[in-house]
């Protein structure tokens, strides 16, 4: 991708004060979106959006599965608060159904439906009512930091993911205080989103030297800190430094794409319910060992080269590239392990009679995923089919 896109990227305990002075003079009307989960938290944040001389309107109809409808209920709220600042405030799925809640507000004349149609090269002309801010209060997904959306459309039993450069937030705004009360359950499983991110990222078709500095920053912090948030969710800097790492891999991935293990993972998502930092994180190691052992599509980058950028950008001591990406599968089991994050689907209590049945719909959903088009590496059928009985017995 030879362009390089970011929002601005407001980080640090002090930076609501910052922020403020970013906001001012610029609008008179702003809306939140969030949950009625975080809804109980947003007092800081919407202290200082009136601070800055604007009526702030809370919607917080959002849930853990932004969905078309959704969108268009929040659009409409939009609509009638007519705000010039749009303010997402939670986790990547909040952030999504905010993004396209702005997309239909903004563009009146589209319908839920439309959402479908937008792609890279769409003219959205967007931002002629309201800047979008990005205030996660997650360090996983990277949508405060991405082009992307992701919304399920109920009525046909699937997932829309889009991308437009014109849907990347205006600012992202980075407070540790606002993650400070995820469980270790979400902190370890958003962990793991990061570290499919920035892996992903690095090895994609559409890597360029610019994603790749991204993608490997991200991926060290998460070795260095995601344990130390793991352990203590009150360790502020251990919490600074995982938001950091998660929209450092969203700018990374972003300019870039997400791979292999977000196609399986998006499947094993889908068929048995599970988070999708979870589903990622499972099936990371699969993904590297595959692309490590099976050879590179033409003009796609060398996996086992960036793998091996990896290793040494850890820190790990390899003897060859063919090593390194070894050592990296056994560096990722290690935390796995440390911050008791399941290692296969036998982890997660899936049955053998479980999974076979399921075998052929998990194929058909992985080949179909847009990120199967960014593997540097092809995955045919019988190769889907090993590589997912390996995610379900824990065989790399």
């Amino acid at each position: 991708m030879p362009y390089f896109f970011s929002p601005k990227v407001l980080f640090g305990s002090g930076m609501l004060k910052r922020f403020g002075s970013e906001i001012e003079g610029r609008g008179t009307k702003a809306t939140i979106i969030t949950d009625k989960v975080m809804a109980a938290s947003a007092t800081p944040i919407v202290e200082v959006v009136k601070a800055a001389e604007y009526e702030v309107n809370i919607w917080d109809g959002a849930n853990r599965e932004p969905s078309v409808d959704l969108a268009v209920e929040a659009s409409q709220v939009l609509k009638e608060h007519n705000p010039q600042l749009i303010l997402a405030f939670g986790g990547g799925s909040v952030i999504d159904a905010a993004k396209a809640a702005w997309v239909l507000y903004e563009r009146p004349e589209m319908t839920g439906s439309d959402l479908v149609a937008v792609n890279p090269r769409s003219k959205l002309n967007l931002r002629k009512k309201a800047k979008f801010v990005a205030v996660p209060t997650t360090s996983g997904t990277g949508s405060d930091a991405t082009w992307a959306i992701v919304v399920t459309d109920t009525a046909n039993h699937r997932k829309i993911g889009f991308a437009n450069a014109e849907i990347l937030p205006d600012i992202t705004l980075l407070v540790p205080e606002f993650t400070a009360g995820m469980p270790k359950i979400l902190t370890a499983s958003t962990g793991m989103d990061v570290l499919g991110h920035a892996i992903d990222g690095l090895t994609a078709r559409q890597q360029t030297d610019f994603s790749d500095g991204m993608c490997l920053q991200a991926m060290k912090l998460t070795f260095e800190w995601l344990p130390k948030a793991c352990a203590d969710g009150s360790d502020l800097i251990a919490r600074g430094k995982m938001q950091n790492a998660a929209t450092i891999a969203g700018i990374g991935f972003g300019n870039s794409n997400t791979s292999l293990s977000h196609a399986l993972g998006h499947a094993l998502g889908s068929v048995f319910n599970l988070p999708h930092g979870r589903s990622i994180g499972v099936a990371l190691t699969y993904s590297i060992d595959f692309i490590a052992t099976n050879p590179a599509i033409a003009n796609a980058p060398n996996p086992l080269v960036q793998l091996g950028l990896a290793a040494r950008f850890a820190g790990i001591n390899a003897s060859s590239d063919a090593d390194a990406a070894k050592k990296i599968v056994a560096k990722i089991k290690e935390l796995q392990k440390e911050i008791s994050e399941p290692l296969c689907l036998k982890d997660l209590g899936i049955t053998e009679d479980q999974m076979k049945p399921k075998l052929d719909s998990l194929v058909v959903l992985a080949a179909k995923d847009v990120n199967m088009y960014s593997s540097p590496c092809e995955c045919k059928e019988e190769q889907l089919k090993q590589l997912f009985m390996n995610i379900w017995q824990g065989k790399t």
